[in-house]
């Protein structure tokens, strides 16, 4: 009887506890107000700011985060490096694709096989314009062979310490279906690994995801997950009040100040690995299609004096009521491995000096070097990436005419931009704003940009930066490392590549039925957890 009467406290707080817990509903359908559709679903392809909501909830990787952006087991349990050049990767064991498939080591080698563009005719299946091409910016990786049916190793020709982080955040396929139905079937009803199985996929307007019961970890809290294609910010936000939808992304920063102040809506913000960027064309006229001439914006000055003649102060507390940051590293705040760096000052006086000392001259028309204009054909995808990005295109555009820069603005849809820099045909004289990602932890992903000629590479690194990037990327004493990493910034930073305009602090709106919903440092959301109240 003591003891009984002793345990009455405890049993009351625990029943107390347990009283307090909202009920969820696991029968729920989650409802999330998108701004725009993806345009594909075979990773391959690419993993964008909108694509990788879409494209994480069906296909995982070998290697998952946290809401704090820390690695963490995802389908591989560990990895670890053997000697100084290869890595080894232990694979998760009974798990399933959502057509039964076994995930084991083939599944790897032959996802392998895509990225690296290996064996694909003895797979039987066609190569895709992808988004991230191995073959070019990981030419050290030799090769990669199955231990055992649960263990990976992959071989590289010098150093790598971040090859995990490399390789490991790429979503995987499954082998056997996508032979059987080829690679474009990916696209059209993905099969994967995840925690959600795609059920309904209308283009352009919604896509329905219900809980994959048989999923390896923990099930998700709510039975469906409705990705709702809502392009305008006002009506994403009616259907939030209206209670239609559950959640909303890319909510606009003025009106996160509004909705801040409604009681049954909440406001979550976080800043994301996303550096949105003025892209100008300095290639080569032998690296684009375009042809004819050499990039307009090869030459670091007449670059600099555009980075100068952009007000990011402005911008950010204007347009985006402060929900943005400026950062004149190429590497996002949240990478391992950022080191901050001295921002670009707005000086409209400075860029006219920059222009001057590059050979440009102010005819009072405007500028021009050797009988040629200074002239931008400025492309964006509009209506894409969300929050304030088209007005700050826009913004960008005056800022550049105001020091003499005659700018024609040029809205396409994001299929057609992904094509113009996906094929190089970007015109000499162009340069387009977009927003750059990672699906990676540490910095060197941002910092291979200029390494190999993909659709991000429009200037392409000088022999003395690409040697201090390879040197920063074998060096395998982690503080060494990082102290070549800062140094590496700073030498990029002052190289100027691109225009810095400002990296994204993400804001969600929330309704009050909506729980456990965390921001991630990644682009993606991650819906495993959220529950949605009774």
């Amino acid at each position: 009887m003591i003891r009984w009467l002793l345990a009455l406290p405890l049993v009351f707080a625990l029943t107390a506890t347990a009283l307090a817990q909202p009920a969820t509903d696991p029968e729920a359908e989650l409802i999330v107000a998108m701004p725009d559709d993806t345009t594909n679903m075979d990773p391959r392809i690419g993993m964008g700011s909108i694509r990788s909501t879409y494209i994480r909830q069906v296909f995982e990787s070998l290697v998952d985060v946290d809401p704090h952006g820390k690695p963490v087991p995802g389908l591989a349990l560990a990895w670890k490096p053997v000697g100084d050049t290869a890595w080894e990767f232990s694979l998760r064991r009974g798990v399933k694709f959502h057509d039964g498939e076994a995930f084991n080591a083939d599944t790897v080698l032959f996802n392998l096989d895509r990225m690296f563009r290996r064996n694909l005719d003895k797979h039987g299946i066609k190569d895709v314009a992808a988004g991230t091409q191995f073959d070019k910016t990981l030419p050290y990786v030799s090769r990669w062979e199955k231990v055992d049916d649960y263990t990976v190793r992959v071989h590289t020709s010098e150093p790598a310490p971040t090859l995990w982080d490399t390789l490991g955040r790429e979503p995987l396929v499954p082998k056997a279906w996508t032979i059987k139905n080829g690679v474009d079937a990916l696209n059209d009803k993905p099969v994967g690994t995840g925690a959600w199985k795609l059920v309904e996929w209308r283009r352009k307007t919604s896509m329905v995801l219900e809980r994959n019961d048989a999923y390896w970890g923990p099930l998700p809290l709510v039975k469906r997950l409705r990705l709702q294609v809502i392009p305008e910010a006002a009506a994403r936000l009616a259907g939030l009040r209206a209670g239609q939808v559950s959640l909303v992304d890319a909510v606009p920063p003025l009106d996160a100040t509004v909705l801040a102040r409604e009681p049954n809506v909440k406001i979550v913000s976080g800043p994301q690995k996303l550096n949105c960027r003025l892209y100008l064309n300095g290639r080569p006229k032998d690296k684009f299609d375009s042809g004819g001439k050499d990039g307009l914006y090869g030459d670091t000055k007449t670059r600099l004096a555009l980075a100068y003649a952009v007000n990011r102060d402005a911008i950010v507390k204007k347009i985006f009521q402060g929900y943005a940051v400026v950062n004149a590293s190429p590497v996002a705040t949240v990478s391992y491995g950022y080191a901050a760096q001295e921002p670009y000052p707005f000086d409209p006086k400075r860029a006219k000096t920059l222009l001057a000392e590059a050979g440009w001259k102010d005819t009072g028309r405007g500028w021009e070097r050797n009988g040629e204009p200074l002239l931008l054909h400025l492309h964006f995808a509009a209506k894409h990436y969300g929050q304030a990005f088209d007005e700050t295109t826009a913004a960008v555009a005056e800022m550049l005419k105001d020091v003499g820069v005659h700018v024609t603005l040029k809205p396409v849809d994001f299929g057609t931009m992904l094509q113009i820099s996906q094929k190089g045909t970007l015109p000499y004289n162009g340069g387009f704003t977009a927003c750059r990602t990672s699906n990676n932890l540490d910095a060197d992903d941002f910092l291979r940009d200029w390494t190999a000629f993909t659709l991000i590479n429009w200037a392409p690194y000088p022999p003395e930066l690409l040697a201090a990037y390879t040197a920063q990327r074998r060096e395998l004493d982690p503080g060494k490392r990082l102290r070549l990493l800062a140094d590496l910034q700073r030498q990029v930073r002052d190289w100027a590549p691109v225009v810095p305009l400002y990296q994204e602090v993400k804001v969600y709106a929330l309704g009050p039925r909506v729980l456990g919903f965390t921001p991630l440092t990644e682009l993606h959301m991650d819906f495993r957890g959220v529950a949605v109240r009774k």
